[in-house]
């Protein structure tokens, strides 16, 4: 499309509204005048023949139908499988897993396999050792996994396939 409005047009506009008319309003007119005209359309790509009218007669717009989604919840298996993962690995002490101690009704030696697990820290002891906290490695591994399946796009093909509630 040409850049600008062509002279005839304005010269056109200034006969129309003669010659107290301000430059603003020649200007305004000058481009309804070529608006309205056939090269306008014809270089828009118009079709001149095609009318789309309402039963009122006025001129119908038809705009894109939006989507609407609904959040849906969805749990992440392979982080919340290896934040899980500590409550049933045994530490490296080999006292025996947290679950196994709350199933005996040992609560609290059960909890304090549980900080063993995810922190590393022997309370009995009061030393700190990193590779002691299986928990906490599980729990990255977990983390680790699922962000990579994010990446690859198998969350999207999990939830394109409706899938419910499982991401991994």
């Amino acid at each position: 499309m040409p850049r600008g409005l062509p002279a005839s047009y304005i010269k056109k506009a200034k006969r129309e509204l003669g010659e107290g008319a301000s430059f603003s309003r020649i200007f305004k007119r000058a481009w309804q005048l070529y608006k309205g005209s056939k090269v306008y359309k014809a270089l828009k790509g118009e079709n001149p023949h095609k009318k789309s009218k309402t039963k009122k007669g006025g001129s119908r717009k038809v705009t894109k139908k939006k989507r609407s989604y609904r959040r849906k919840i969805t749990i992440p298996m392979a982080a919340v499988g290896g934040a899980l993962a500590g409550v049933f690995i045994e530490p490296r002490s080999g006292v025996g897993t947290p679950f196994g101690e709350i199933m005996n009704g040992n609560i609290d030696r059960a909890f304090r396999i549980l900080i063993e697990n995810y922190t590393g820290f022997q309370p009995t002891t009061g030393q700190w050792n990193i590779m002691n906290a299986k928990g906490l490695h599980a729990a990255i591994i977990g983390i680790v996994a699922h962000k990579v399946a994010s990446w690859l796009g198998v969350n999207r093909a999990l939830g394109r396939a409706k899938i419910p509630l499982i991401r991994i």
